[in-house]
This record gives structure tokens, C-alpha cells and sequence, in this order.
């Protein structure tokens, strides 16, 4: 149990340094272009995270109307 807790200790910590790591490089990068360029690259991020939490919603939305039409099926 003691190895189980300190692997997920472990992994959390790696996680959160790739997390921290991830926006290092990303602010580097923004820091380096032209505010019209930092602007655009900005619009494409929020337009592609968008895209994946309106799919994120879909999915759960869907299987939210799966497991009601099973629990009136099976009921």
C-alpha cells in the first residue's frame, strides 16, 4: 500500500513539473512573437479548446442518454 501511495505522490508531482514545463515553453513562445501573431495564436488555442470541451460535453451528454434509456429498458 505504502509503494501504491508514493507511485501516485510520484506521478502527481511529475504531472504537475510537465504542466509547469508545458507553460514555460508557451509563454517563451508567445514572448518571442508580434502581439498581432501572439493575438492569433492566442484565437487558434481557445478555438481548438473550445472545440474540445463542447466534444468532452457531447460524449458525456450522450452516454448520460444512453444510461437512461437502459435504466428504462432494464427497469
Amino acid at each position: 500500500m505504502k509503494f501504491l501511495n508514493a507511485a501516485l505522490v510520484a506521478r502527481a508531482l511529475l504531472v504537475t513539473l510537465a504542466g509547469y514545463r508545458q507553460e514555460k515553453k508557451r509563454l517563451q513562445t508567445i514572448l518571442g512573437l508580434s502581439p498581432a501573431a501572439a493575438r492569433d495564436l492566442y484565437e487558434k488555442a481557445q478555438v481548438r479548446r473550445d472545440r474540445v470541451l463542447m466534444t468532452f460535453t457531447s460524449v458525456l451528454m450522450a452516454g448520460a442518454a444512453a444510461a437512461l434509456i437502459l435504466f428504462k429498458v432494464y427497469r
